[in-house]
């Protein structure tokens, strides 16, 4: 028996003549699966038909009994009939592939791949494997552009008997959170959803193939919504995040009515039984918890919350309680987990509170890798991560966790057995696809990642830099993902004290409508991740500083950037401008941008006030281009569509009106309003809902 360096895998050679010999998969090869198989695994297996027609250039026959299959057949079954040569394995989620001689003496199959595992999702995994395994398909080729190498056969080891599972952590998945360019760039207006569901199937396709399990999908839904359905249907698991426990959209609850446990316990628990009943889908991981309507703690509008941290944990408690007697009065199966986000992560470390038994209590990072447990994780609970964040200086538009990090962080998690779940925030996926196939695949199998004598993470990169830009480029490309992780400005001690992709547009903002209004006095007490400021000034001082000393590390990650990309396959180059060149440069054009407008603000009457300015508003310029360099063929748009978060335009709109008043224009009062506002956003996303208001 052999076991893979980076996988639970095993071979179990039939005899020794068999192990040399090689099955063909070729065009002429059939597709065998029973119609009746639950149409998850039909799924699949036409995602498994549409890669062997990419590989062959051809269709492939697809047939529903052996007798009309042909001699070399892949055959799909878990429900249905089996060779009895395979050798149907238990556990959760287990997958298995298996090459049998001759499996049906009535059937005209000479030679059999057989892809079937312990239940529905093993075997959705078994197709994925094969597919990824031999036919070379990347698991995220949707969203890197990577269609597998033509051929004209594929040869299968003819004594191949693989086995992977069961996982590591049981629940994993991802929570497709503040999805504002999936929204711009592929509305789902006629589906009556926010983003098209023939986008969502991609999504879950991906997770899928990365042999994840769950889903949250998107932000503030009611359960019946479309894409929550489809979720289902494609075989994943429904979840709900921190805001939203039991399913209820709390973005639309109605105005007229209180959202208080303290003093309105019964509307929240008309709500919540309201919301439990809605789901259609029977696989369903109840999150359990208590925020405020806009995801603040719910003291903060609510006159009736108590004052301490021991009382406001007892109101949690309390809801954590009835939570759980709404779902188990539905007869729906209690599958539950806490998500201690915030405060509630505060408050378990406390001992405030208390989580009963029957309940993961899943601990959340603090939106940049670093998991908020105080070092009291344990077994049987989880973790919310995040590759992507939005948080007014977090990554939303660009990689920002570094795989050291995820490694370092999902590891001590899954070495204390606080593996029962991992929901993974990538917000609109696209920006963060190579750390977010790491926390997966680490998700799946992390004993390679808690091997100690390697450095998985550098294997990782290596692996991935292989795999989307090839051998020649691969070790250049590690030293600029490198550099790219140690090059963004600091703002603290701290390892994850670094500027990201909306630290510069907040920042910028904050300067600018001080700059507009004339306010280069008045004490700056907030600046997200910075502590506060005598005045604009000298918060300009400061910023101008570090931003100053971030750029020779930008330009450094940017020359290491342009010398890969000559070793990068024709083929591959647009992606390398999507992943690589419009990330670095993203970046290196926000920290100039801030760099001069904070000059310019450390300066107020200085000579070179306005050319800092212009300097600026070139340079966020340069970012729009950036971003429009990585938007083309089917991503046109993909970037500038719907940027209604971070929002680039409308820093750059603020700095050409103060660039105006300058110059004795007046600034239009529709632009400061629109500075001033940071909710447009979520209006946006959330427009396909209409007038729709929670009931109870």
């Amino acid at each position: 028996m052999v076991k893979r360096a980076l996988a639970l895998i095993v071979f179990l050679p039939l005899m020794v003549g068999a192990a040399r010999a090689q099955v063909a998969i070729n065009s002429a090869t059939t597709l065998l699966i029973d119609p009746n198989e639950p149409a998850p695994i039909q799924m699949a297996a036409r995602d498994l038909a549409s890669d062997l027609e990419k590989v062959f250039g051809t269709r492939i026959q697809v047939v529903h009994r052996p007798r009309d299959a042909k001699a070399t057949t892949i055959w799909i079954g878990l429900k249905g009939e089996l060779p009895k040569s395979v050798k149907r394995v238990s556990g959760w989620e287990v997958l298995t592939l298996q090459a049998v001689r001759n499996p049906m003496p009535t059937s005209p199959i000479h030679q059999a791949i057989v892809l079937t595992g312990s239940d529905m999702r093993g075997t959705i995994y078994a197709i994925y494997q094969f597919s990824q395994e031999f036919l070379g398909v990347d698991p995220l080729y949707w969203w890197t552009d990577h269609p597998p190498a033509r051929r004209t056969q594929v040869l299968v080891p003819a004594g191949l008997n693989e086995v992977q599972g069961s996982p590591t952590f049981r629940y994993r998945g991802w929570f497709t959170n503040d999805e504002d360019l999936l929204t711009g760039w592929r509305p789902g207006v006629a589906d009556q959803t926010g983003i098209s569901l023939e986008t969502w199937d991609h999504v879950f396709e991906a997770i899928l193939r990365l042999k994840g399990n769950m889903v949250c999908p998107g932000t503030f839904n009611f359960p019946y919504e479309p894409q929550v359905v489809a979720a289902g249907e494609r075989g994943l698991i429904l979840t709900q995040h921190h805001v939203e426990p039991l399913g209820l959209n709390t973005y639309r609850w109605p105005g007229n009515q209180p959202y208080s446990f303290v003093s309105h316990a019964d509307l929240l628990t008309a709500a919540w039984k309201r919301a439990v009943s809605e789901y259609r889908d029977p696989e369903i991981i109840w999150t359990l918890g208590y925020r405020g309507q806009h995801d603040r703690p719910f003291w903060n509008d609510d006159k009736s919350a108590p004052a301490t941290d021991q009382e406001r944990a007892q109101v949690i408690n309390k809801v954590i309680e009835a939570q759980m007697n709404v779902v188990r009065a539905a007869g729906r199966e209690p599958i539950f987990i806490m998500n201690a986000w915030q405060e509630s992560s505060k408050f378990a470390q406390e001992g405030f509170l208390h989580i009963p038994e029957g309940i993961s209590l899943v601990w959340p990072d603090n939106g940049h890798g670093l998991i908020q447990d105080g070092n009291t994780i344990r077994k049987g609970q989880g973790v919310y991560y995040h590759t992507a964040m939005l948080d007014s200086r977090s990554n939303h538009l660009t990689e920002r966790v570094p795989l050291d990090r995820i490694q370092r962080e999902l590891g001590r998690a899954a070495r204390a057995g606080a593996t029962y779940y991992l929901l993974d925030n990538t917000a609109n996926v696209r920006p963060v696809l190579m750390t977010t196939r790491a926390v997966m695949e680490l998700a799946w199998q992390a004993d390679p990642w808690l091997a100690g004598q390697h450095n998985m993470s550098s294997l990782y990169l290596e692996k991935w830099c292989r795999e989307e830009f090839g051998e020649a480029a691969s070790p250049t490309l590690q030293d600029y993902y490198r550099a790219y992780f140690a090059a963004p400005a600091r703002y603290g001690d701290q390892e994850d004290a670094t500027m990201a992709d909306h630290f510069y547009q907040t920042a910028a903002r904050r300067l600018l409508l001080g700059l507009i209004v004339g306010d280069d006095q008045s004490l700056v007490i907030k600046l997200r991740g910075v502590g506060e400021f005598a005045n604009q000034k000298a918060m300009g001082a400061y910023l101008a500083r570090i931003t100053g000393e971030a750029d020779p590390r930008w330009s450094k990650a940017r020359l290491l950037a342009e010398k890969a990309k000559p070793l990068v396959p024709a083929a591959r180059q647009n992606f390398f401008q999507a992943n690589v060149l419009t990330q670095v440069d993203l970046q290196i054009h926000s920290n100039r941008m801030l760099m001069h407008l904070a000059e310019a603000v450390a300066d107020p009457h200085g000579v070179n006030h306005a050319s800092h300015v212009r300097a600026a508003i070139e340079e966020c310029e340069k970012v729009q281009d950036a971003l429009r360099a990585a938007e083309y063929d089917k991503w046109k748009g993909f970037y500038t569509t719907g940027d209604w978060l971070v929002n680039v335009p409308l820093t750059l709109a603020l700095m050409k009106a103060y660039q105006g008043k300058l110059e004795g224009k007046e600034v239009p009062k529709n632009i400061l309003l629109w500075g001033q506002d940071s909710g447009h956003g979520y209006p946006l996303i959330k427009a396909y809902q209409g007038d729709q208001r929670v009931q109870f």
